[in-house]
């Protein structure tokens, strides 16, 4: 059933409380009559007004507009059941999303048509039904998905759809005027079933079902308590991108006073190499911009500034900023809070209980630790350590659930305070009910503010069900947005509640307004603040959590990205270690607060002139790390999309490939071997800041020709040395020796140099005739005798 009753009181029209509803003789009847009712003027409907040519009686403004071929992606209606209906296709682009007593109503709808065959001129028709207010979620669900046998007998208006070639599309608009018939005979507030239809030829081709939200604005209707709503935001990015000239400058003498490109750090396929990104060869603003280590792209700072103008126009909007984006973007908005640093994944980080693997890849806890990003936002704002304190702090979810393990492990890390999707409760409550929970964990009690499911899908750009195809757009996506959080106003008019509904990582400064704009005009809602929802009453207190995992999400994508981390780590300890003439190890770098190192501002430095002050490379070993740690934590963060941790890793490979590059054999000529034995000279190049102590090896192919297989040497700094290797022969022929370089574990690196050998064999002494001479005198000898030698007479 899907009319809700309506009583008067005091010559003012309530929509009673779910509690009477449900109940009562007297609600039953009314119920059917209304039914009744609906059904008898449901010839009225907007198909038989125009098979029958009425004209539009609501005084509506309609245009259409031909528009270029193009491929949508909602589906059709369930009209469209042979030939060509199946192949149109509607698709709201416009739509007003709160209807009060002046505002009017517009919608602007594209009509395509993906057949192979042009259509005729056409009618869209749109209507609704005023008396028709929806009493469950499963009614108003049924509706979007276009499953509802509503009727909607009340015209809005219709305009003139032109033909469509093959392919093709058109859009059109409908204006009606506020005070037309059509709107107002709509006199209860709320959420009211649209219909669109697609007429050619007397012949629905497609419906599509969306909703029309009436305020109570301007209606004779009692006034109730506005529903508490908490609209928040992550303030991040996951469009990362690593400076290979900054990485550059970091790992040799170069000042990056040059000409800087900045692109994406990718391994080119050569050991030590590091490659700008495609596609990102352009000028720099500056040599600052430049010389930065990561940096957001282009389109992503263009887009920050947009959404600080965006945020400045909505300040009931809660914003839950990372104060590592709030860095690279150069922008300051007001927010309610500061998010873990990079948007680290903490939910996985629990998932996964390998905080070994974490450390070896480089992230520890005290990267991503409340204080952490306190102090980190304070740094940007220019302030003291006691205005860092009064920041609040949230934890935001990320691929994983808010597990007992994640929220005491949030909790040990300062935040007492988390953001969680619908998944943290798996109950399935009969009406909404305040997002606040309260979970007792062994490291104290953490305030969880749970997301409302259906409100957060639509704010984050998903349909409700895949079938509900007037969500396919943003404009109907926002029109379900609407009515829905009416409708759940509309449930317990007089109980006090809180819902949660949060923007996603990467919604656009567009959106944003849209949706705020429309909020902001809902007068049956009160935009409230964080603060405000974590301090009201909670709707569980509880040492347990009942997490819904069937959406379990996947950690292999972590898994395989800190095997990634660890390995390029491992190889840039292995260089400090093993390769650097003054080694340096971890209990050595320990020593110094690689968190408290500056990555951006150490890739602007001069390592040179680091290593001529002290000669000691603790520091700046411990600078690197800093770097590839930096990588790391924003490899791991809690947004969906991999590409920015594959980027990520795959800049902390090139660094460490860079780093041992830097050091190899320089190309040599071919080796001519003229005698048993020889030298061949190897050069080795250094174009680290610091001494290297390696060895170097050769083997060659063949058992005639050999080379001496191991020596050692010492390359100074940003300089060269030679080793010779020496080389023997039993016989003539060529060969190749491979030489290669390896640490002082014996553990190769670097590149491999192919050197070619050949032996000629020739007499280098006179012993050497004598010899010869001798031979060929016992051959003539030998010969003599065989012939003239007389033969035994037995023989």
């Amino acid at each position: 059933m899907v009319v809700r009753q309506e009583e008067e009181q005091a010559g003012k029209r309530v929509n009673l409380p779910a509690v009477f509803r449900r109940h009562g003789l007297l609600a039953r009847v009314l119920i059917t009559m209304l039914t009744l009712v609906a059904l008898v003027v449901a010839p009225l409907s907007p198909v038989s007004a125009w098979a029958e040519g009425t004209d539009d009686q609501n005084g509506s403004s309609a245009t259409a507009d031909a528009g270029d071929t193009s491929d949508t992606s909602n589906g059709d209606g369930a009209d469209a059941d042979s030939g060509d209906r199946s192949k149109q296709s509607l698709t709201i682009e416009q739509s007003t999303a709160v209807v009060t007593d002046t505002s009017g109503f517009h919608l602007k709808v594209m009509v395509a048509n993906n057949s192979d065959k042009p259509t005729v001129s056409g009618t869209l028709e749109v209507s609704t039904n005023a008396l028709l207010t929806f009493i469950s979620r499963a009614d108003i669900q049924s509706w979007a998905e276009g499953t509802a046998p509503i009727p909607t007998p009340n015209e809005i208006g219709h305009v003139t759809v032109p033909a469509i070639p093959a392919g093709g599309t058109v859009t059109v608009n409908l204006d009606v005027a506020s005070d037309r018939p059509a709107l107002q005979v709509i006199e209860t507030w709320g959420p009211k079933p649209l219909l669109l239809s697609y007429i050619v030829n007397d012949q629905i081709l497609v419906n599509l079902t969306s909703f029309l939200t009436r305020s109570p604005d301007g209606l004779n209707t009692a006034q109730t308590p506005a529903m508490g709503l908490t609209v928040a935001m992550p303030l991040t990015s996951d469009n990362w991108q690593v400076n290979a000239t900054a990485v550059n400058n970091l790992v040799t003498d170069n000042t990056g006073t040059g000409d800087a490109k900045q692109g994406t750090a990718t391994s080119s396929g050569k050991p030590g190499t590091i490659t700008n990104g495609k596609g990102e060869n352009k000028d720099e603003k500056d040599t600052s911009t430049s010389s930065q280590l990561i940096t957001l792209s282009e389109q992503d700072e263009t887009a920050a500034q947009a959404l600080a103008q965006a945020l400045n126009r909505h300040r009931k909007l809660q914003v839950v900023a990372d104060p590592v984006y709030l860095k690279a973007s150069d922008i300051d908005p007001d927010v309610a809070g500061v998010m873990q640093p990079a948007d680290f994944d903490i939910t996985t980080y629990s998932a996964l209980d390998s905080g070994k693997s974490y450390a070896k890849a480089g992230v520890t806890d005290d990267q991503w630790s409340a204080d952490q990003s306190q102090t980190l936002y304070a740094d940007e704002e220019g302030e003291d350590t006691q205005s860092a304190a009064k920041t609040s702090t949230y934890a935001w979810q990320g691929n994983a659930g808010w597990s007992l393990d994640a929220l005491t492990k949030a909790s040990e890390q300062g935040y007492s305070t988390v953001i969680a999707d619908a998944s943290f409760d798996s109950e399935q409550s009969d009406t909404v009910h305040t997002g606040t929970y309260v979970v007792n964990t062994d490291a104290g009690d953490v305030t969880v503010l749970k997301e409302q499911a259906e409100l957060g899908k639509l704010a984050q750009g998903q349909p409700t069900s895949k079938d509900a195809n007037g969500e396919a757009s943003d404009a109907g996506r926002l029109a379900r947005l609407l009515a829905q959080s009416a409708f759940y106003q509309m449930e317990q008019p007089y109980t006090s509640r809180n819902l949660l509904m949060t923007f996603s990582r990467d919604s656009s400064a567009v959106w944003i307004d849209q949706v705020m704009g429309a909020l902001e005009q809902a007068s049956w809602l009160n935009l409230t603040d964080l603060e405000t929802m974590a301090k009201a009453e909670p709707y569980s207190v509880s040492d347990t959590v009942n997490l819904d995992d069937s959406g379990k999400s996947q950690v292999s994508a972590a898994r395989t990205a800190l095997k990634q981390l660890a390995g390029s780590r491992q190889d840039i300890m292995r260089l400090a270690g093993a390769v650097l003439k003054h080694s340096v190890d971890s209990d050595d770098v320990s020593s110094v607060d690689i968190s408290a190192l500056d990555p951006q501002a150490l890739a602007r430095q001069d390592a040179a002139a680091t290593a001529a002050s002290n000669g000691d490379p603790t520091s700046w070993v411990a600078s690197l790390l800093a770097a590839h740690d930096s990588m790391a934590l924003r490899a791991l963060s809690g947004s969906q999309q991999t590409d920015t941790g594959q980027r990520m890793t795959v800049a902390t490979r090139a660094l460490a490939d860079t780093l041992l590059g830097k050091v190899s054999i320089t190309p040599s000529e071919s080796v001519s071997v003229f005698s048993e034995s020889a030298k061949m000279p190897v050069t080795v190049s250094n174009k680290l800041p610091y001494a290297v102590s390696v060895k170097v090896n050769s083997i060659t192919d063949s058992m005639q020709i050999v080379t001496s297989r191991t020596t050692d040497i010492e390359i100074p700094a940003n300089g060269e040395a030679q080793v010779s290797f020496t080389i023997r022969v039993s016989t003539s022929g060529s060969t190749v020796a491979h030489v290669s370089l390896a640490d002082r574990n014996g553990q190769a690196f670097g590149n491999v140099q192919n050197t070619a050998i050949t032996s000629v064999m020739r007499i280098s002494d006179m012993s050497g005739f004598i010899i010869i001479g001798f031979a060929v005198l016992l051959g003539i000898v030998g010969l003599w005798r065989q012939f003239n030698r007389k033969k035994d007479p037995d023989e």
